[in-house]
């Protein structure tokens, strides 16, 4: 999902009145240039004026920038909107300067634009830097812990807690794309020198110098004190406000500067302990942030996302997100704060497993964009790929594959072909493929995605490492077991080479790895590939382990698989341990109602059934029965699968009668669904109730 750290929402957008009458015009001037740079040395190396930009305002008035940028706008009773700023070969830096609120100012109005090779070399070359902190600090933040944990001064719960925050992929993930993206936008002309400065030492990783440049602005929890005492002496003042009206204004001036002030440093103290892992004290300046103005729909929204992504608490975070939305519908035009509030609220309820309620929210957050501003407009791709997303955990993979290509579509026509966010839109199209069986698609998909990748990032990348992995996943369905592993070995010798063994999602590599000799030894009827398997799941539990504890849903999946490999080697307690720990644990995450938890009941029966315990299998596939007609979505097959496997255990306990209930009913369905049943094994299912019926008689 596209949940954004640095939402850069602008509170924004006034509904245009058009009244009867003559308004009053103004006259803005104003000037079009090209990004203000830092050299290797922190010294600006000025933009340049740009001529012949056409700049057209939302009511149509519109000009045409001179040789040397200049530009003068007539705009209506001091306030605009542009609505498009275009020149051959440029771009707008920031996006999203289309469809903001100005208003009159006697300073020029600056509009930056850039190349778009430019704009993706920029922020390349910035996220390049910042995963180079990362790796730096990683490695850093893992010797702390370890030193902590040996000299007792770290609990072990503690210690495994500190682990899971420090190696937090999503957050990881976003963190680097939302900060390269935000450094890449900024033209250096139009910020002053104390944020160049911060700016240049935080992409060189400076990170020591970074904070001691903010702690020159002053302690933040004496200000953040100070701040307390000027509001109590605010409301004094209020109340003998006719003696001191004039001390008071001046009085809540300053107490809102230091306000913005003390945010900004809280804010980038986040950025300097992300870069660190030290992601729970981020959270914490960023919640101490939202505590400095609870009516700011931006920073209740980055606080809630910090405490989801680093912290895992999905409620506190509920809460953020809900404040954030009822503040943005108050005020009445933030239609991005409601639009983003709707759709991290929606992926909060996609973690919970509530689709339904995840879908509703994802579809409020597009309705809303379309009526405000295009159908055309980027954001609406994000939107798009959020409820596209959603059809795919709901198991309608053509619905998701049409919202996926609606999102492709739209982003192509606003950044090329070539732009590293396709390669993510191409991944999902893939995917969807890979879930509609359609592997050859699916390939063709993960294909387009990797050419993008391999040509914007020169070097290894986790971007890489996960594409391969992707294009792994399509030969592993296609059977193609050889040229999976290696998809699968060439992603994992990424991530050791950039983040060493330990990393949790060296985890997910060696999953899948173990798959595909389970697999193979069905396929190749080689038992002893079991054992390779095993090998590798357990690799895949001792890590998620170290970084997790014992008892995090990244260890479900593998325990599961565990238990699968212990059933085909008939070691039936071994199997049921397995399994039983992945429903633990699916519980303590999901609670009852999930899909995944009726994963977990039905491998339990199937090692009931091969054990020859049919009276127990039957009892788990009801119960794995219950869970799926309880969810919503395209869950046919899943249930026709229980009712084969519930006949089948009928079978085994002479009860023909019920066997045959059963096993028509799976038929019943199976009828649907043709082409993934095949007509041969139609055949089989209706000959086999008929043997049955005749045994009755």
């Amino acid at each position: 999902m596209m949940n954004s750290f640095t939402f850069k929402i602008c509170l924004f957008f006034v509904s245009v009145l058009i009244t009867t009458g003559v308004s009053a015009q103004t006259t803005q001037s104003g000037y079009v240039k090209t990004k203000g740079r830092l050299d290797n040395n922190g010294a600006l190396i000025p933009g340049k004026r740009l001529g012949s930009v056409s700049i057209i305002l939302s009511n149509g008035n519109s000009t045409v920038s001179g040789d040397n940028g200049d530009f003068s706008l007539t705009i209506p009773d001091k306030k605009f909107y542009l609505k498009s700023v275009q020149k051959q070969g440029y771009i707008l830096a920031d996006p999203e300067v289309v469809a903001k609120q100005y208003v009159y100012s006697p300073n020029p109005f600056v509009i930056t634009m850039e190349t778009p090779a430019g704009q993706t070399k920029d922020q390349v070359e910035a996220q390049k830097k910042l995963e180079a902190t990362l790796r730096k600090q990683l490695q850093q933040r893992e010797k702390e812990l370890e030193e902590l944990k040996t000299s007792n001064r770290l609990s072990e719960e503690d210690y495994y807690q500190k682990l899971q925050q420090l190696y937090d992929e999503k957050a990881t993930e976003k963190l680097i794309k939302e900060m390269s993206k935000r450094y890449a936008e900024i033209d250096y002309d139009l910020i002053d020198s104390f944020q160049r400065q911060f700016s240049q030492y935080i992409l060189n990783g400076d990170l020591q110098r970074a904070d001691s440049l903010l702690k020159t602005k002053g302690n933040l929890s004496s200000d953040v004190s100070e701040l307390q005492l000027i509001r109590e002496a605010n409301i004094i003042e209020q109340e003998k406000l006719k003696r001191r009206r004039l001390q008071l204004d001046s009085s809540m001036s300053y107490a809102q500067w230091l306000m913005e002030d003390i945010a900004m440093r809280c804010y980038h103290k986040s950025e300097i302990f992300q870069l660190q892992y030290r992601n729970d004290s981020a959270a914490y300046y960023l919640e101490l942030r939202a505590g400095l103005d609870t009516t700011n729909a931006l920073w209740q929204l980055e606080a809630g996302f910090s405490v989801e992504h680093f912290l895992f608490l999905y409620e506190k975070a509920m809460f953020y997100y809900q404040r954030a939305l009822r503040n943005a519908i108050q005020k009445g035009d933030d239609i991005q704060g409601v639009a983003v509030a709707y759709n991290n609220i929606g992926d909060l309820y996609i973690i919970k497993g509530d689709y339904n309620n995840a879908l509703a929210y994802f579809q409020k957050s597009l309705d809303l964009w379309q009526q405000s501003y295009s159908e055309e407009e980027s954001n609406v791709a994000t939107y798009y790929n959020n409820i596209g997303s959603v059809y795919s955990e709901l198991g309608n993979y053509s619905e998701a594959l049409s919202y996926y290509q609606k999102a492709l579509e739209i982003w192509k026509r606003y950044y090329g072909e070539n732009d590293p966010l396709i390669a993510k839109f191409y991944n999902n199209i893939g995917a969807a493929y890979n879930d509609l069986r359609d592997y050859n698609n699916a390939l063709e998909y993960h294909r387009k995605a990797l050419n993008i990748l391999e040509e914007v990032y020169k070097d290894d990348t986790p971007e890489l490492a996960s594409s391969y992995n992707n294009i792994g996943v399509t030969y592993h369905n296609l059977n193609s077991y050889v040229k999976a592993m290696n998809y699968y070995e060439e992603a994992l010798k990424i991530y050791k080479k950039l983040y060493g063994e330990k990393h949790p999602t060296n985890a997910t590599f060696y999953n899948n790895i173990g798959k595909v000799w389970d697999d193979f030894g069905d396929y190749a009827n080689k038992p002893e590939y079991y054992t390779n398997a095993l090998s590798y799941y357990l690799k895949a539990i001792n890590i998620s382990k170290r970084i997790y504890g014992d008892n995090h849903i990244e260890l479900a999946t593998p325990y599961n698989n565990l238990g699968v490999i212990y059933n085909k080697l008939g070691n039936y307690v071994k199997a049921l341990k397995n399994h039983q720990k992945a429903l633990e644990i699916e519980r303590l995450y999901y609670g009852e109602n999930h899909p995944d938890i009726a994963s977990s009941y039905n491998n339990i029966a199937e090692v009931y059934y091969d054990s020859g315990n049919y009276t127990k299998a039957l009892e788990y596939y009801q119960k794995a029965l219950d869970v799926i007609q309880k969810l919503s979505g395209n869950y046919d097959l899943a249930i026709a699968e229980c009712y084969m496997n519930m006949g089948l255990s009928y079978y085994m306990l002479n009860d023909n009668e019920n066997a045959i209930d059963y096993l028509q009913k799976f038929y019943n369905i199976c009828k649907e669904y043709k082409e993934e049943i095949g007509t041969e094994g139609l055949k089989t299912i209706s000959q086999m109730i008929k043997q049955l019926k005749k045994n009755k008689r």
